[in-house]
C-alpha cells in the first residue's frame, strides 16, 4: 500500500516539477524577481524528494536482498569465506562456520584467522595455481563432535574492477563419506564382532582394556579379582592410563607393548583399515610374584564412525612353561640325533678310508706294471684289474655318500673323463651281463668324437649300463649294438648314445606306459639319472623286431682330439719330465709310499718317503728343503692337518702341502682346502689327477 502512495505522489510531483519548470523559464524573461526565486526553491524541494524516496526504496532492496543471501547461504552444509589476496584479510565469512568447522570467536578476524590456520585449508591455498580447485574428501577433527568430519574445499578467484579475492567454500561431506562407506563399516562391524563372538566363546581371559579412539578414552575391567596384573580398575585419559600400565610390565617388555598399543598406532589401524587382530605376549613386573607372561589379543571396531579397541588378556605362563619344557625335550632330542650323525659319519668316513687303502695299493702297482715291458695278454689283464677297481672305487662312492644315504637325492659328481675308456667299461660289463646268451654286441664309436669331456662320469655309465642290461634281458638271440656319435656347440658336445636290440620288442600302448610311469624300476633310475644329466630319452620299438633307445646329453669338452689319436697317443699325453725337482711323502703305510713313489718317479722326480707327521716336522727343521709335499690325513700321532698347521708356524716355511687321503666323500675337498690344504688328492691316486697337481706346482717353477 505504502508503495502505491508513494509511486502516485512521485508522479505529482514530477507533473509539480514539470510546471514549475515551465512558469520558471516563462518569468524568466519577466522582471519579477519574487516569483523565479519562489519556484527554484519549489524545484530544490521536489528534487530533494524525489532522491530521498528512490535511495529508501533502493536501501530496502539492498538490505531485503543481504538478508535473503544469508538466508540462503546459512541454511546451506557450507561455509563461505571471501578474502582479500594483496592483504590476505577476510572480508566476508558466512555464520556456517561455528557449526560446520567448530570455530567461534566474538570477531570476524579472529575467527578467520582461525579457520585459515586449519591446516589442510592452510597447505591448499598456499598451493592454489588455478583460478578453480576442489579438493577430495579430506578428515576433519570437529572438536565440537567426538567422531570425525569430512569436507571438501573448493578454491577460486574474483575479480572487481582492480581488486581481487579468493573464495574459499568448505563443503560438508559428512554424510556423502558415510553413505560411500557404509557397506565397507557395516562388512567390517559384522566381521569384528563375529571375531570377537567366537574368541570370547573359545577361551577364558583374565581383564579387559577397552578403547575409545576418537575420544582418547579407555577402562580397564577385571574378569576374575584373583591378580590385579596392572594395578586397579582404571578409566580416563588413554595416553596417560598407558602410561601408568606400562609401569607393571617387566622393563624388557615395554617397548613392545607401546609400540602396538599407543595412541597413534592405534589410530593408524582404522585409517588403513588394518582392522585384523593382532595378538601379543608380554611379562609382568616384580609386583606379581615370578613374573607371569601375559597374552593380550586386539581387536579393532568401527561403530557408526566410533573407532573402539577392545585388548581381551589371559596369563598364559603355565602354556608358555610346557612349550619351553618341549622345546628343550625337542633340542635334546636333536643333539643326540646330531651326535648320533657325527658319529655315523666319523664311521663311514673310516670305512671309506679302510677300503679306498687297499684299493689305493692295487691300482697304483697296477699302473707300474703297465708301464714295464710285459706281454699284451697280461697287460690287457691288468688293465681289466685297474678298470674293475675303478668301478668298485666308483660303488664306494656311491654307497658311501651320507647326503645321498640320509636325503635319498642323487647329486652331480662332475669331472673330467675318457668317452673311450667308459664304453670300454660299457663293453666289459655287458660281456659279462651276456653269459652264455647267444648275443653278438658291436660298440660303434665315431672317430671324431673329443677325448676327454667334464661331466657326471658315474651317472652317465650307470645309465647306458641301465639301458644295456635291459636289451641284454629282453634279448634272447641276435645283436645288440651301442652306437656313439656327437654333435659339436661351441665348447660343448652333444653326446648321442643309440642302443639297439633284436629282442621281442615292446607294444604301442605298453611303450607309453612304460615312459608315463614308474613302475619299470630299471627304466625309472634311467630316467631319474637323464634328469640329473639335463639329458633326453627316446624309445622306438616294433613287437618281434627291434628296440632303441636313445640318450643324448651335453657335455663341456676338455680336449677336443680324436678318439682315434687316443689309441695310440695315451701314453704320451701324461709324460713330462720334472727332473731336479724334490718331493716328500708322509705316509704311514709303506705300501702306499711304495705305490705313490713309484708314480712319482715317472716323472724323474727325487723322492723322500716318511710315515709320520714328527718326522715331517723334524726333517724340515733340520733345514732339508722340498718343492712339494704330499701328506696323508689319518696318521697315528700328529694327523695331516695338525702338521700341517705346525709346519706353516716354522719360520720361512712355504712349500705347498697337497693332502693325499682316502677320505673321499662329498665335501671333503673343500673341508681340507678351507682347512689350509694347497690342493687335494683322493686315493686311490688318479694319474690325471696327480699329472694336474705336478704341472700346477712344479712345471712352471
Amino acid at each position: 500500500m505504502n508503495s502505491k502512495k508513494e509511486i502516485i505522489l512521485s508522479i505529482l510531483l514530477i507533473i509539480l516539477l514539470i510546471y514549475s519548470g515551465l512558469s520558471y523559464l516563462t518569468d524568466l524573461f519577466t522582471d519579477s524577481i519574487e516569483l523565479n526565486v519562489a519556484m527554484l526553491c519549489i524545484l530544490i524541494i521536489v528534487g530533494i524528494w524525489v532522491l530521498y524516496s528512490y535511495l529508501k526504496r533502493a536501501h530496502n532492496n539492498l538490505k531485503a536482498g543481504d538478508k535473503l543471501f544469508n538466508s540462503l547461504v546459512n541454511s546451506t552444509d557450507t561455509v563461505y569465506i571471501m578474502i582479500d589476496s594483496k592483504t590476505k584479510k577476510v572480508v566476508y565469512l558466512s555464520g556456517t562456520s561455528e557449526e560446520i568447522l567448530g570455530v567461534k570467536e566474538d570477531t570476524l578476524e579472529d575467527t578467520a584467522y582461525k579457520i585459515l590456520n586449519i591446516p589442510v585449508i592452510k597447505s591448499e591455498l598456499n598451493n592454489i595455481e588455478k583460478e578453480e580447485y576442489t579438493s577430495q574428501m579430506l578428515e576433519y577433527d570437529n572438536p565440537k563432535y567426538n567422531y570425525p568430519m569430512w569436507i571438501r574445499i573448493k578454491l577460486s578467484k574474483y575479480k572487481e574492477k582492480n581488486n581481487e579475492y579468493y573464495i574459499i567454500q568448505i563443503i560438508d561431506s559428512t554424510k556423502e563419506h558415510d553413505h560411500q562407506h557404509l557397506l565397507i563399516t557395516q562388512a567390517t562391524d559384522i566381521k569384528s564382532r563375529e571375531s570377537i563372538l567366537n574368541q570370547i566363546t573359545a577361551k577364558s581371559y583374565d581383564f579387559e582394556i577397552n578403547i575409545n579412539v576418537n575420544l582418547n578414552s579407555f577402562y580397564l575391567k577385571y574378569f576374575k579379582k584373583d591378580n590385579l596384573y596392572l594395578g586397579e580398575e582404571k578409566r580416563g585419559n588413554y595416553k596417560e592410563g598407558l602410561d601408568k600400565i606400562l609401569e607393571y610390565v617387566n622393563e624388557n617388555d615395554r617397548e613392545l607393548v607401546y609400540s602396538n598399543l599407543n595412541i597413534d598406532r592405534l589410530k593408524e589401524h582404522f585409517s588403513k583399515y588394518e582392522l585384523d587382530s593382532v595378538v601379543i605376549r608380554y611379562r609382568i613386573g616384580n609386583e606379581i610374584k615370578n613374573n607371569p607372561w601375559i597374552e593380550s589379543t586386539i581387536y579393532f571396531l568401527i561403530d557408526k564412525g566410533k573407532n573402539t579397541v577392545s585388548i581381551l588378556s589371559k596369563n598364559v605362563t603355565e602354556s608358555l612353561e610346557s612349550i619351553r619344557e618341549q622345546n628343550v625335550m625337542l633340542q635334546n632330542a636333536l643333539n643326540d640325533a646330531k651326535l648320533s650323525n657325527k658319529s655315523k659319519t666319523e664311521l663311514i668316513s673310516t670305512i671309506s678310508h679302510d677300503i679306498r687303502t687297499p684299493l689305493t695299493n692295487i691300482l697304483g702297482l697296477s699302473e707300474s706294471l703297465l708301464s714295464k715291458k710285459i706281454s699284451n695278454d697280461i697287460k690287457e689283464d691288468i688293465t681289466n684289474i685297474n678298470d674293475s677297481t675303478n668301478e668298485v672305487i666308483d660303488i664306494i662312492d656311491g654307497l658311501l655318500d651320507t647326503s645321498k644315504i640320509e636325503k635319498k637325492v642323487i647329486e652331480k659328481e662332475e669331472k673330467n673323463y675318457s668317452l673311450l675308456k667308459m664304453f670300454k667299461n660299457v663293453e666289459n660289463s655287458a660281456k659279462e651281463y651276456i653269459g652264455n646268451k647267444n648275443i653278438k654286441l658291436n660298440i660303434n664309436m665315431d672317430n671324431n668324437l673329443p677325448i676327454i669331456l667334464f661331466g657326471d662320469y658315474i651317472r652317465i655309465t650307470k645309465a647306458i649300463n641301465e639301458i644295456v642290461n635291459n636289451s641284454i634281458k629282453y634279448t634272447n638271440e641276435g645283436e645288440i649294438t651301442v652306437s656313439v656319435r656327437g654333435e659339436k656347440i661351441d665348447t660343448n658336445v652333444k653326446v648321442i648314445v643309440e642302443v639297439t636290440d633284436t629282442g621281442v620288442g615292446i607294444e604301442e600302448e605298453k611303450l607309453k606306459s612304460i615312459m608315463n610311469s614308474d613302475n619299470n624300476k630299471g627304466l625309472d633310475t634311467v630316467k631319474n639319472l637323464v634328469n640329473l644329466l639335463d639329458g633326453k630319452l627316446e624309445i622306438e620299438s616294433k613287437v618281434g623286431e627291434y628296440t632303441k633307445v636313445t640318450l643324448s646329453f651335453i657335455q663341456r669338452i676338455v680336449e677336443d682330439n680324436k678318439v682315434r689319436e687316443l689309441i695310440t697317443n695315451s701314453k704320451k699325453a701324461e709324460e713330462f719330465s720334472l727332473k731336479g725337482k724334490k718331493v716328500l711323502v708322509v705316509d704311514d703305510n709303506k705300501l702306499n709310499l711304495k705305490v705313490t713313489k713309484r708314480l712319482l718317479e715317472s716323472y724323474d722326480l727325487d723322492v723322500t718317503l716318511i710315515e709320520t707327521g714328527e718326522e715331517c716336522i723334524d726333517l724340515i727343521k733340520d733345514n732339508n728343503s722340498f718343492d712339494l709335499i704330499f701328506m696323508d690325513q689319518m696318521m697315528p700321532g700328529l694327523n695331516g692337518i695338525d702338521t700341517m698347521n705346525k709346519l706353516k708356524k716354522l719360520n720361512g716355511f712355504t712349500t705347498p702341502i697337497v693332502v693325499l687321503t682316502a677320505d673321499a666323500m662329498q665335501g671333503q675337498k673343500e673341508k681340507y682346502l678351507n682347512s689350509g690344504f694347497s690342493d687335494y688328492i683322493s686315493k686311490p691316486i688318479d694319474k690325471s689327477e696327480l699329472a694336474r697337481v705336478l704341472k700346477k706346482f712344479l712345471k712352471s717353477q
